[in-house]
């Protein structure tokens, strides 16, 4: 009889044991991935300072620091929101299946212009048609921002360009010798008093020659 009744309170307990061991082993197998990257402004080679970097719906976030730089703990099936005032925000989603525990990346922002509401006053108006065109004026209202991962452009972080400070050390460099050469590079088209300032020297030599051929022979 004794059996009989140790039977089923045997059976609860070990349901109640797996109800409570599963959650806890389905949390450990969604391994925190360590994001980090740098954040700059267009084709700039110069790090923001300030870009919000955060998960919707969570306690999770942070912002870049003097040199653009960040990290943040994710997980598995994030969407990371990258937002700066001004630029257009970028979303990144990690894959489910990603079982790295760090990742590395670039990210451009794009600026994005707005539009102030403005009033047209007129010299001849009085004080109080002023004051009434003022009192007219709608400022509008800043809504907080909301999360919509419809329309937008979504970046899987297992298909982005992997970046550590080596390759960002070298990826600026670039970038500064490009802009100085085009800063001082001159078109070979330009001419100074006749004379050609671009790359045709030897056309040039051509002709000297032959001018002073044309004057010994007379």
């Amino acid at each position: 009889m004794k059996n009989t009744l140790l039977y089923p309170v045997a059976c609860c307990c070990a349901l109640l044991i797996l109800l409570i061991l599963i959650p806890e082993r389905a949390s450990a197998q969604r391994q925190v991935v360590q994001l980090s990257g740098l954040v700059v402004a267009g084709d700039s080679a110069a790090g923001m300072v300030g870009v919000a970097i955060f998960v919707p719906n969570s306690n999770r976030g942070t912002q870049t620091n003097r040199s653009g730089f960040f990290s943040l703990p994710v997980l598995p099936g994030d969407s990371v929101v990258v937002a700066a005032l001004g630029y257009q925000k970028q979303y990144l989603l990690i894959p489910e299946t990603f079982t790295g525990d760090s990742y590395s990346t670039l990210l451009h922002l794009l600026e994005s212009p707005s539009e102030l509401p403005t009033v047209d006053v007129m010299p001849w108006a009085t004080e109080r048609e002023l004051r009434e065109a003022i009192s007219k004026v709608k400022i509008v209202e800043e809504q907080e921002p909301q999360v919509n991962l419809g329309p937008l452009e979504q970046k899987d972080l297992t298909k982005m360009r992997a970046m550590d400070a080596e390759t960002n050390a070298r990826y600026g460099l670039a970038q500064t010798g490009r802009q100085q050469q085009r800063r001082y590079m001159v078109p070979s088209d330009i001419k100074l008093t006749g004379i050609s300032i671009g790359t045709n020297k030897k056309a040039s030599r051509d002709r000297k020659k032959a001018r002073k051929a044309s004057k010994s022979s007379d």
